[in-house]
């Protein structure tokens, strides 16, 4: 498990373990004869062959052409096999495009565009020889969050010695008997967006704590969307 510098209330920090405990089944898939199937890339289509490309050259004559032919399998390329593939931008007349600039578009709650602006870089902000994860003191009851808030990624937060062990225990404690989540935030401040990666996306971070005798489970809930009323 990958560790991160996480503090409490008291502003003590301790390094702890964190990560998923639910594994996925990987099902595996067989041919009518038993033999284990392989996943291969196989060309469908071409730039010539695009929805927009037979619109372009076919325009409402489209549907007879489909009828009378095949116009939209390019019968030289169609199912051979591709590997190695890299990325590309292009632009409205597929045409490769160089030196592409990557926008955000910001949007209201009702779909209105509100802003747009230059893609930003992000850098992990979670790294052990960094500052630690800070408690914000923000307590929000923990039916409201789920209520407020869709939260993308789950991890787990585990203790890795007896003294982290009742770190996190304490801090589980305090969560689940007040019955709320904890926001917790990176930076100098403590009130930064957690980016679990370099070029990642910056998540708004609560912990949620339960406790069940001498057991606790402390998990650490990220999300960048929040629900709000259209109306």
């Amino acid at each position: 498990m990958r560790k991160i510098n996480l503090s409490n209330d008291t502003k003590r920090d301790a390094e702890v373990a964190y990560g998923t405990t639910f594994h996925r089944q990987t099902p595996v898939y067989k041919t009518a004869d038993g033999k284990k199937s392989v996943n291969e890339r196989r060309v469908r289509a071409t730039m010539k062959t695009t929805d927009e490309a037979l619109l372009a050259q076919y325009g409402e004559g489209l549907a007879d052409a489909l009828i009378a032919g095949d116009p939209e399998v390019d019968m030289e390329q169609f199912g051979l096999k591709v590997e190695g593939l890299k990325k590309v931008f292009v632009t409205p007349a597929q045409k490769v495009a160089y030196g592409v600039t990557l926008s955000e578009h910001v949007f209201l709650a009702d779909g209105t565009e509100k802003e747009v602006r230059p893609e930003q870089t992000t850098t992990a902000n979670i790294a052990l020889d960094g500052l630690p994860l800070r408690w914000t003191g923000k307590l929000i009851p923990r039916q409201k969050a789920m209520r407020m808030f869709m939260f993308k990624k789950s991890y787990q937060v585990q203790h890795v010695n007896g003294l982290t062990y009742d770190f996190l225990f304490d801090m589980a404690k305090k969560l689940a008997d007040a019955d709320a989540m904890m926001l917790v935030g990176g930076g100098q401040k403590g009130i930064e967006p957690l980016v679990m990666a370099n070029g990642g996306t910056p998540y708004r971070a609560f912990l949620e704590g339960r406790v069940d005798g001498d057991k606790y489970a402390l998990i650490l809930r990220l999300t960048n969307m929040e629900l709000k009323s259209i109306g």
